[in-house]
């Protein structure tokens, strides 16, 4: 599987620590997420178009980030977001822990 950049995409091969797909559908905006990002890994996110880069003990992984249609019940509107996850660079298993630490810090109350 090759991710959008055209390089090869580990994540699709064996899964996410978060939903074992490479696209995720989350609730909440692209600056939530990218302000969660940078609160947890500091200038280890780097902001790029519409998407951030995160560089951690040589792991590369990129989120390209799109928003979505709102998800509506009643009067209540959720804004919601999809989430494509690439791992550009460095050993699969480090990429699946950080990956695990990103879930950790985007997550949001509930359950």
């Amino acid at each position: 599987m090759f991710s959008p950049s055209g390089r090869r995409s580990l994540v699709g091969e064996a899964g996410l620590p978060w939903s074992d797909q490479p696209v995720r559908t989350m609730t909440g905006s692209a600056a939530e997420f990218r302000r969660a990002l940078r609160q947890a890994f500091g200038p280890a996110a780097v902001e790029f178009g519409a998407g951030v880069r995160l560089m951690v003990d040589g792991v590369c992984l990129r989120f390209d980030i799109a928003a979505e249609a709102p998800l509506r019940l009643g009067s209540l509107a959720l804004e919601r977001l999809q989430v494509r996850v690439s791992v550009e660079s460095g050993d699969f298993e480090a990429a699946r822990r950080l990956l695990a630490r990103v879930d950790r810090a985007t997550q949001r109350g509930g359950g």
